[in-house]
């Protein structure tokens, strides 16, 4: 993977999953030394973030106090290098040229919050090996 300097995450609701990889992806991508910068956004944007998300991630050591899930804009589209949908989009809503992985396999949070984090974090965490080796 090359020539990636922006990554875009996106769920419905912009809320959840999309902000545990953006959090998780600029965490590992810093201490990678990579210059990636991720963002996150949500097609239906909740007006606040998931408070089950917002103490998970403080109890990590992030403090996403004051976050308003944004919604998604074509500019955000056009502007990442690399869009990973997390049950959002398909692959043919992406402008030509950009880079997609669908996240899709990723469970609901309502069903099994922990199962879901872990598959964000396994999917972040091969993503960075990819970026790192590549």
């Amino acid at each position: 993977m090359t020539e990636i300097k922006n990554v875009l995450f996106l769920c419905p609701h912009g809320a959840a999953k999309s902000v545990l990889a953006m959090t998780y992806f600029n965490d590992m991508a810093h201490q990678a030394g990579l210059e990636i910068v991720a963002k996150n956004a949500g097609t239906e944007p909740d007006s606040t973030i998931n408070r089950k998300v917002e103490t998970h991630l403080k109890s990590e050591g992030f403090d996403l106090s004051g976050f308003i899930p944004p919604l998604l804009k074509e500019a955000d589209l056009k502007a990442a290098d690399l869009i990973v949908s997390i049950g959002c989009i398909e692959a043919d809503q992406v402008p030509e040229g950009k880079r997609f992985l669908d996240w899709s396999d990723v469970p609901m949070l309502s069903d099994d919050f922990q199962k879901s984090r872990d598959k964000i974090h396994t999917h972040v965490v091969e993503l960075i090996d990819d970026l790192v080796g590549g």
